[in-house]
């Protein structure tokens, strides 16, 4: 079927099945089939040749910041605005911090945060809100159950750090 050719499926009586002339199959994946070395996606493979020959790669970059932030304005209205543009701000910066292209540290680190964590970390946020009544950060407590607790120590210690230096008063939604 990835060269146009009909699919046949045996557990089905032997039912044909012939693509359509704008039948397209679209696959994403962490690597470019030539498996992981960096240790960050454990679990890819090796692709033999035969097989990626069948793809035409691309690579697609995180969304646009005003993207992000229509994104979480739309799928989370109880998060003020000047918090969802700041978690955008804050993914890029750890963003940055991956690839080992920003001024505020010298090393890299081992963690990024995604689109979907970044979704994830915002869904706990306002989920996590009864807690700022017991002292506790919502978005502090947030961020490390969607990101933090997968990071090294020190990696953890800079994610909060950068926290309370981008949200310093934000201990709930509220403020």
């Amino acid at each position: 079927v990835l060269e146009g050719a009909p699919l046949c499926l045996p557990e089905n009586g032997g039912e044909v099945i012939h693509p359509h002339e704008m039948f397209r199959i679209a696959c994403t994946g962490n690597t470019n089939g030539g498996g992981d070395d960096t240790g960050l996606y454990q679990g890819t493979g090796r692709m033999n040749l035969a097989w990626l020959d069948r793809f035409m790669l691309c690579e697609v970059n995180y969304p646009d910041a005003v993207v992000e932030k229509d994104l979480l304005v739309k799928l989370y209205p109880a998060l003020p605005e000047h918090i969802v543009v700041k978690m955008v701000d804050f993914a890029n910066e750890i963003r940055k911090q991956f690839i080992g292209a920003s001024d505020s540290y010298t090393d890299t680190i081992e963690v990024t945060l995604s689109t979907r964590t970044l979704l994830r970390w915002a869904d706990l946020t306002l989920r996590f809100q009864p807690l700022a009544h017991q002292g506790i950060q919502p978005l502090s407590y947030a961020l490390d159950r969607a990101l933090g607790f997968r990071a090294a120590r020190p990696t953890r210690a800079m994610l909060h750090e950068l926290l309370q230096r981008m949200f310093p008063m934000d201990c709930h939604l509220g403020e």
